[in-house]
Formats: structure tokens, sequence, C-alpha cells
């Protein structure tokens, strides 16, 4: 009866292994985060090496030869790309190719060997344990946001020790196969996991993101609050930065000369630790280590902002990230510096934002400008207008 189960036990356990390709690959696409790219893959070719080892009982010995050396050579390369994909997480993705070349060496060994069939049991679990412990090492260096996986691919070695050692029936050790996985694809689809090359810097490891962003083709979009109070700004900047902390997102507020302070963000519950407050004000230090606190204070200067903005747009382009900058007001910097330094410095940054991850809002009050063809040009500038 085991005998009868463990066939369908083993090619539910590959197909589930096979299935994470388009999940990851999906996932690649909305991130572009390579590590993806290289486990979806990886899962890829475990699963046909998986499926083809339930093959075994169902043909002769002399193509059941051939089919576990076809298995090997598919679970092998697997597991290369895999713990390349490790690898990239923290920028040693090369390092860790090349240490995973060790394994193919691993079944010449096995070819050469007088006693093929311990060493045999050793190269099957070196993969697991290799990945185990990769995960460990890193999980130490960096987040929790590596716990699943790294409780995932402990399962995966504790069931592969026992099968090794006979100590489990094959079709729980398919069981058990597949609730490790499981647990290891629940860590790698959770969003907050594709943060994690993003934690050094303390302005990115707010909040808990749970979904992805949104591909949104509008980079600016103006805010007209001429009926708005500010109260219902207020609501609306919490509103944006809840959205933003579910979906992978940071969120940047540049406030001129204290318009909106932190005390008023904290009576609005606007929640400090998921929010990056800017200060423009006479007298305010330079952008210096911009990302390294919640709130910091930059001179009243156009040049200044120029910085700041140039920063972000870098910093959300080498991490991948989505960022939101709110400008709070256009219309009080319009004031300030006049409409055509500020159309110039919009103007500038225009291609830089829309090759890049970040999107731009702007409250503005079109009833404090007397010359209407000066906010008509801001209007055309950007791509929509919402009322607050």
């Amino acid at each position: 009866m085991s005998e009868v189960l463990l066939i369908p036990a083993r090619l539910i356990n590959g197909i589930i292994t096979i299935a994470f390709f388009p999940l990851l690959y999906r996932i690649f696409k909305r991130t572009h985060r390579r590590f993806y790219q290289l486990w979806g893959a990886g899962f890829l070719l475990y699963g046909v090496s998986v499926v083809l080892r339930a093959s075994f009982p169902l043909i002769d010995l002399e193509n059941s030869i051939s089919a576990q050396l076809f298995s090997y050579v598919f679970i092998l390369a697997g597991f290369i790309l895999i713990i390349t994909g490790i690898g990239d997480i923290v920028n040693k993705a090369k390092l860790m190719f090349v240490a995973s070349m060790s394994l193919p060496l691993l079944l010449v060994a096995l070819y050469f060997t007088s006693q093929p069939y311990d060493i045999g049991r050793a190269i099957s679990l070196s993969p697991y344990v290799f990945v185990s412990v990769s995960l460990l090492i890193f999980r130490r260096w960096h987040t929790p946001a590596l716990d699943l996986l790294t409780v995932g691919w402990g399962i995966l070695l504790v069931d592969n020790i026992a099968l090794a050692l006979g100590m489990m029936n094959e079709i729980f050790v398919e069981i058990f196969a597949i609730f490790g996985k499981v647990v290891i694809l629940v860590g790698m689809t959770y969003p907050r996991f594709s943060l994690l090359a993003d934690d050094l810097r303390r302005f990115l490891i707010s909040g808990l993101p749970t979904e992805y962003p949104e591909n949104d083709k509008h980079r600016f979009t103006l805010l007209d609050s001429t009926s708005g109070e500010r109260d219902d700004e207020i609501k609306w900047i919490k509103n944006k930065v809840n959205e933003d902390s579910i979906r992978a997102t940071r969120t940047i507020l540049v406030t001129m000369y204290d318009l909106i302070a932190p005390p008023d963000l904290a009576r609005g519950g606007v929640d400090e630790n998921e929010l990056y407050l800017v200060r423009m004000l006479v007298g305010g230090r330079g952008p210096i280590n911009v990302f390294e606190e919640h709130t910091m204070t930059i001179n009243d200067d156009m040049y200044e902002l120029d910085v700041l903005f140039t920063e972000i747009i870098s910093f959300s382009n080498d991490r991948k990230i989505n960022c939101d900058i709110i400008l709070y007001t256009l219309s009080s910097m319009v004031h300030t510096h006049g409409w055509k330094r500020v159309y110039s410095f919009l103007i500038s940054k225009v291609q830089q934002i829309k090759e890049s991850k970040v999107h731009v809002y702007a409250f503005y009050y079109p009833n404090t400008h007397e010359d209407r063809t000066e906010i008509a040009k801001f209007e055309k500038l950007f791509d929509n207008v919402m009322k607050i």
C-alpha cells in the first residue's frame, strides 16, 4: 500500500516544487530582484528532479540508472542556482556561485569511489546542509526576514537526514518535504523579504509591508486643497503613509516652514516610524546622510531640495524600492522662490523620476496664485490633478 501511495506523493511534491517557478518569476517582474529569478529557475530544476525520482519504480533497471543520473544533474544544477540566489541577497552572488560549484565535484567523487552508497548519502545531504548553514549565518548578520526560509530549509534538511538513515517512511518524507517547501514559499513571497537587502539604512526598516506596489504610470500628482481643511490634508497624508507601509513603499514628506510640524502629524495619527520627514527651514543643515534619521532639517534652498531629490532617486534606483515624495506645499515654494525657479527645478527632475520608482505628490492652492497662467503651467507639467 505504501509503495502505491509513494509515487503520487512524490509527484505532488515535484509539481509543487515546479510551481515555485511562475510564482517567483511573477515577483521578479514586479521587484526586479535577481534572486527571485535565480530561485525560480533553481526550484524548477529541483522539481524536475523530484518528478524523475517518482518514475524510478516504474522503469527497468537500466533506464532507472539513467533517470537517476539525470535526476542528480537537475537537482545539483537547481541547488547551484538557489545557493547563488542566496548570495545575491547580500551581494555575494559570485562567491556563493564559486562555492556551490563544489557540489558537482562531489558527484564526480561519487563516480570514482569504492563506497558509492556511503558517499552518495553524504552527497545527497550536502546541498541541504550548505543552504541551511548559509541561511543561519545570514540570519545572524541581517534581519528576521530570513526566519521562515531558515525554518523551511531546516525541515528539508532533517527530512533528508531521516530518509538517508532510513528513520522515516518515504511517504512521510514526501509529506514533510511538501510542508517545508510551503514554509519556504511563504517566506519568499512575503514582501518584507524582498526588502532584506535594503535594511542597511534606518529609514527603510519602518513598517512591515504585506503587499507589492502596483505599477502606476502617474509619477507626478497635484493635490488641489482649495476646499480642504488642515485636518483633511493630514488625513490624506495619514492614509497615504498607511497605504505605502503595506506596499513596500517609503514615504518622504517635505514640509516648508513647518506648515505641518511633527506635533500636527502626531495629533493626526500619523506614525512617525513609517514616515521620513524633511523640514525646509531657514538655516537648516545640508542633506548629509540623508536617510540616517526619520526627521531631518535642510536649508530653505532649491539647490538643497535638488540634492535631496537626487539622493532619494539614486537610493530608490540602487535598492529597487518605491518612494513617494510629498511636497507641502508647492504653492508656498512658488510664493517664496518664484514660479520660474520651482518650475525649472521640477522640469530638471522629470526624466529622472519617470525612469525611477519615485512618485511625487504636491499640495497646492490655486486661489492663492494671482497669475492663473503660472499655476496652469504646473497643472500641465503634472500627470494628473486630484482634489482633497
